[in-house]
């Protein structure tokens, strides 16, 4: 396997993130609620960690505070099944499928990052490490 080692500062679609209501503003609430459910979660802001073990996201201080329990995202490479980039404005995403589900985040260099991921985990699900 490809040697990956990656920190990036990143969003990642957080689908149970919700806003505390002692920090946010009640009117900020509705229009955080309706993005939500548009999105299908919330943008979190914090950084992206790559490696031969998988990949984890840690939400910033500054989300930690806006969010009530936000918790650290771990896929390990043994589960993850295939990556994939997908088109965004300004940036990129990167869409990794897994056992469990899909995590995706949004980083500058999205689309050569989802080639190395791609290129590091498909080696390790062929055994060609």
């Amino acid at each position: 396997m490809s040697m990956l080692n990656v920190k990036k500062l990143a969003n990642a679609l957080i689908r149970n993130a919700t806003p505390s209501d002692d920090v946010v503003p009640s009117i900020a609430l509705w229009a955080v609620d309706r993005s939500k459910r548009k999105q299908g979660g919330l943008w979190v802001g914090g950084t992206v960690f790559v490696s031969e073990l998988g990949v984890s996201f840690t939400p910033n201080s500054l989300n930690r505070t806006f969010h009530e329990e936000l918790q650290v995202v771990d896929v390990p490479a043994k589960d993850i099944r295939k990556v994939r980039h997908e088109f965004g404005w300004f940036t990129g995403i990167v869409v990794v499928e897994h056992a469990s589900g899909e995590f995706r985040f949004r980083c500058y260099g999205a689309k050569r990052l989802a080639t190395e991921m791609e290129q590091c985990f498909n080696a390790a699900w062929r055994g060609t490490a």
